[in-house]
């Protein structure tokens, strides 16, 4: 049996017509073409049937088809778009359609003309937008989706910009802030919002407005300065919309956050690499190699704001300068590396910088400065339970008591040798 054949035999098991089975906000031609097998509801509309026909949502599943195939389509669309690359976007947002008009859902296919009117926009297809735009705006203001309307508005701004009526863009964007303030606060999208604001008060010749608009739009975007905070303000937002029931706003919002994640993470391995090879290039005294490799980790580590490796990166990088005699550009550089490593997540690689910044000291006689950073590091490295590391540390400082004379500290620290394993530390 058809889930349209079931639909008709669980009414009129009930005793209702069409039209009272439709309610106030379907239609009695809906659903008699659900019952034809002419139409497909979705899961949201499906579980509103279930209720009013008395029966469980599992009677009907069976007949229900994947209803995740919009969204699919909608989300390799959206995509491409934001990828610069709107031609190529077209193919999926149009199946996307088709596939909305099929199911009768009036919401979701104004989702996807909002999506096609953005890339009607960026190819210069400006009447063609605008017409889209207005089918949308009267399904999502009458559906009440707030974040449409405001991805909606921001299309019109840009279409009236593009069309040389700066004065309806800037009601537009105008409006989209409005908007987004009703939302969950998203820096990224307010971020956007004041850079087009801005753009469409310049355009106006409105000097001091678009500083303001400018400013505001810097002083939002603050606290998402690099990708890992963008990222984590994604999967906040994620975690607010799961719990308010918003699922479609879940799985983006998600999905950005594990999209950039992965970016970050790949490119902090290949930056690894990189400090590995450096440190490989310095123990066979290449240091120009070294020197190579330390700067493309600094690159890597600055495209993933991995502020612990861009630390770690300049340690090196300060040995490198140490070797061949430049003793003060080293110390600039290792301190520079101790400015970066502030937090607790870098306490191990701030412990690495200590070591370096003594060993620059020491061959500087510099005694008592060399002595203080390496008690610096050895302090952290205990902390950390690393082993290898710490002992390291206590051979150096070792060492410098010897030097000084001070054979009562030396035995102390070979004391701590002989407690400490000689495996490497992580």
């Amino acid at each position: 049996m058809t889930l349209g054949e079931k639909i008709r035999v669980a009414r009129l098991e009930q005793k209702l017509t069409q039209e009272q089975l439709a309610g106030t906000d379907l239609t009695k031609s809906y659903i008699s073409e659900i019952e034809r097998g002419h139409r497909s509801p979705r899961l949201i509309t499906l579980k509103a049937l279930a209720r009013r026909l008395n029966r469980p949502l599992s009677h009907f599943l069976d007949g229900v088809p994947e209803d995740r195939e919009v969204e699919a389509f909608l989300g390799l669309g959206l995509v491409r778009l934001r990828a610069g690359m709107p031609g190529s976007a077209c193919a999926p947002l149009e199946k996307a359609l088709e596939l909305a008009v099929r199911q009768g859902d009036e919401i979701l296919q104004a989702r996807v003309e909002l999506a096609l009117a953005a890339v009607d926009q960026e190819l210069g297809h400006v009447q063609r937008a605008q017409r889209r735009l207005d089918r949308c705006f009267r399904v999502l203001a009458r559906a009440g989706e707030t974040a449409s309307l405001v991805a909606a508005h921001s299309c019109l701004g840009r279409i009236k910009l593009a069309s040389g009526d700066p004065d309806s863009a800037l009601w537009a964007f105008q409006a989209a802030i409005q908007l987004a303030g009703q939302q969950p606060d998203d820096p990224i999208l307010l971020t956007k919002l004041y850079l087009d604001l801005g753009i469409a008060q310049r355009t106006l010749g409105r000097g001091a407005a678009a500083r303001e608009a400018f400013l505001l739009g810097l002083e939002v975007a603050r606290s998402m300065r690099d990708q890992e905070q963008v990222a984590a303000r994604n999967l906040e937002l994620a975690d607010v919309a799961a719990a308010a029931g918003r699922f479609r706003e879940t799985f983006e919002h998600a999905g950005r956050a594990q999209g950039v994640y992965e970016t970050l993470a790949h490119q902090r391995r290949l930056a690894k690499m990189h400090e590995h090879l450096g440190e490989l290039a310095i123990e066979e005294g290449a240091y120009a190699q070294a020197e190579r490799h330390y700067w493309c980790s600094l690159d890597l580590h600055g495209a993933s704001a991995g502020f612990s490796g861009a630390g770690h990166a300049l340690s090196g990088l300060a040995l490198v300068l140490l070797a061949r005699d430049s003793p003060d550009a080293a110390q600039m550089m290792c301190e520079a590396a101790l400015a970066l490593l502030a937090g607790e997540a870098d306490r191990g690689a701030r412990a690495h910088a200590f070591v370096v910044l003594g060993t620059i000291h020491r061959q500087q006689r510099r005694g008592r400065q060399a002595r203080a950073a390496f008690q610096e590091g050895l302090a952290l490295f205990v902390d950390l339970n690393r082993a290898g590391d710490a002992r390291r540390a206590r051979q150096e400082l070792a060492l410098l008591a010897l030097e000084d004379g001070d054979t009562a500290e030396a035995r102390r620290y070979v004391e701590g040798l002989r407690e400490t394993p000689t495996v490497r530390g992580p």
